[in-house]
């Protein structure tokens, strides 16, 4: 079977190189594109731009599986808030663009992927919200520490969720970058892992496909459960490329399980 597509938003940030100095440059880190193709499957980034929104549906076309990645904080104002003063300044341009594929990407069935930032953006999708500081509340430091360098900590994994179907063990450590969190979780999502302050580290839905967020960079760190995440989302985008060659709106519901024992 051929290859399946993986669609990634970038994100846009000043580069330089030579004498070229802060350029807007669409890109992402190449660690997340290399996971996908370790993964099996070819990644097709997108940039965010107004004509995509236009109709995301094109872009989903094209692609078996979304991966939302990491990244700079999502606009509070889309999910009913007043931004907090440790923000990033947000790029509305691309929360818009993958809440609208995020969104379409469920209603098609189509498997969706979210890391860090993207678990959040998922969860705004599907209308929840974020807490936007957890050093109000909670010791920042085993999430970030040090800005622009992970950290790990441990999580576990609730019993009986797909992620716990995916992963080997239930206790594992994860390599960390975020100051925000799940704050209510969206519609029709549960939470399938947590850190030992009780920060909600993973989302999933509950209708049997796969779509699954974790609050951490499997990118970063792919032993060991980094992979075998992406693995499975690649293959649930196998699945729903096969579904889609034969004529299905979607892959089948109960192809979950078979998708995670393959990649076990």
């Amino acid at each position: 079977m051929t290859v399946p597509l993986i669609g990634v938003v970038a994100d846009r940030k000043p580069a330089s190189s030579g004498a070229w100095v802060d350029i807007p440059t669409d890109g992402l880190p190449h660690s997340y594109l290399s996971a996908i193709e370790q993964a099996g499957a070819a990644p097709l980034l997108f940039p965010a731009l107004d004509v995509h929104l236009d109709d995301p549906g094109r872009l989903l076309d094209r692609i078996e599986g979304l991966f939302l990645s990491g990244g700079r904080d999502v606009d509070p104002h889309l999910y009913g808030a007043t931004p907090h003063p440790a923000n990033d300044e947000p790029l509305r341009i691309r929360d818009e663009l993958e809440i609208a594929l995020a969104r379409q990407a469920r209603e098609r069935g189509m498997p969706v992927f979210g890391a860090c930032r993207g678990m959040q953006v998922l969860n705004v999708a599907l209308g929840g919200t974020l807490e936007q500081h957890l050093g109000d509340r909670v010791d920042l430091s085993p999430h970030r520490d040090v800005y622009g360098v992970h950290t790990a900590h441990s999580v576990t994994v609730a019993p009986g969720t797909l992620l716990d179907r995916i992963t080997r063990d239930r206790d594992f450590d994860i390599s960390s970058h975020h100051h925000q969190a799940v704050d209510r979780l969206g519609e029709g999502l549960i939470a399938s892992a947590s850190a030992p302050d009780g920060v909600v580290e993973a989302i999933e839905t509950t209708d049997g496909g796969f779509c699954i967020g974790v609050q951490w960079h499997p990118e970063e760190r792919l032993e060991p459960e980094g992979l075998a995440l992406i693995r499975a989302f690649v293959g649930a985008a196998r699945a729903y490329a096969q579904g889609r060659a034969d004529g299905a709106t979607a892959a089948p519901i109960s192809a979950a399980a078979a998708i995670v024992e393959s990649a076990s």
